[in-house]
């Protein structure tokens, strides 16, 4: 999996500075273009493959493009038109509704805990399948941080009030 170096931090920084202006796109487009939800996933992730691809040619490393196996390929190729396609075209489509842009990708980011849970669990039980991962408290306790945002941004007092008051 991971080298443990905080390389990861700084992808994750730079990868989070260039998916804003996704986010703002996709109402953006809505608005001025009417462009729907699912039109613009098809065609950002299209222009994704060709962008990442065009990258690693120019990189020298257009091998890479090959996963190795078929069986990889295929079973990449499923995960995207399935989990991949469902989670974006469904997040795509919130953004596009959303009160603000912003509010949704919060939401998805609570996945943050359910991948860290997994992880530590498939590591645990199919060690042939999956590398050990970190899971130390402090970071446990920063993605449940997040989870307290993703409640708070949802309107998380008058939801529990209003569960309690019924």
């Amino acid at each position: 999996m991971g080298s443990g170096g905080m390389g990861w931090l700084w992808f994750s920084a730079f990868a989070t500075l260039s998916v804003t202006p996704v986010f703002i796109s996709i109402p953006f487009f809505a608005r001025n273009f009417h462009v729907k939800p699912e039109t613009f996933t098809a065609w950002y992730f299209a222009s994704v493959s060709l962008g990442v691809a065009l990258w690693l040619w120019l990189d020298g490393r257009a091998a890479d493009l090959h996963p190795g196996r078929l069986r990889a390929a295929i079973g990449i190729v499923l995960v995207g038109m399935s989990f991949g396609a469902a989670a974006n075209g469904l997040l795509f489509r919130a953004v596009s509704v959303a009160p603000n842009p912003g509010l949704p990708p919060v939401v998805y980011s609570g996945a943050s805990v359910i991948v860290f849970l997994a992880s530590a669990a498939l590591a645990d039980r199919l060690p042939r399948f999956f590398d050990r991962v970190n899971t130390d408290m402090d970071r446990l306790l920063g993605i449940l941080l997040v989870g307290v945002g993703v409640f708070l941004i949802a309107g998380g007092w008058p939801l529990v009030r209003a569960a309690i008051s019924r």
